[in-house]
């Protein structure tokens, strides 16, 4: 009967130890590839709105005791640089209920230590709800907001979802 239980106890440590290893080590990734309409606009200003696009493509990994990252490619319609330089590996360095928060980098791909420009993107898991904020437009004394959705009405209610869910560290 000792012997049984020290089998059965043996097999189940053994287990755990191997289940342990496989969750702490395996990425969990995600693959990505979207485009969606978006629409940029300066802070409180609904007349500086251009609808655009933007399109994600890559791998979200989601291991889960470490940090989460997403390795590809974030461009957007009317602003070339996103199309020419590199995005760097986007860290997600906070996440709450489902929305996670990273900085964006963009970098020349002929200088790899060169930075473009930098901003700050919250995203949901899925990528179906994207804000990036930045001051990559024309004024650059204005924050610049990109999110994904139809009209500026369909911003404004997505950025107050988002920021419910996420927090008052969230911006706007």
């Amino acid at each position: 009967m000792f012997k049984i239980f020290k089998i059965t106890l043996t097999l189940i440590i053994v287990l755990g130890i191997v289940t342990s290893l496989i969750l702490y080590f395996y990425k969990f990734p995600k693959e990505v590839d979207l485009v969606l309409p978006a629409v940029s606009f300066y802070e409180n200003d609904p007349s500086s709105i251009k609808h655009t696009s933007v399109r994600v493509s890559g791998t979200l990994y989601r291991p889960f005791f470490r940090q989460h990252i997403f390795k590809g490619k974030i461009m957007i319609d009317g602003l070339d640089f996103t199309k020419v330089n590199n995005t760097l590996d986007t860290y997600v360095l906070e996440k709450n209920n489902g929305i996670n928060m990273s900085n964006l980098v963009y970098q020349k791909p002929s200088q790899p230590w060169e930075f473009v420009t930098l901003s700050i993107i919250w995203f949901d898991d899925n990528f179906e709800h994207i804000n990036i904020v930045s001051n990559w437009g024309e004024n650059k004394k204005l924050t610049l907001f990109i999110v994904s959705a139809s009209s500026y009405e369909e911003a404004v209610v997505s950025q107050q979802k988002m920021k419910e869910l996420y927090g008052s560290t969230f911006v706007p």
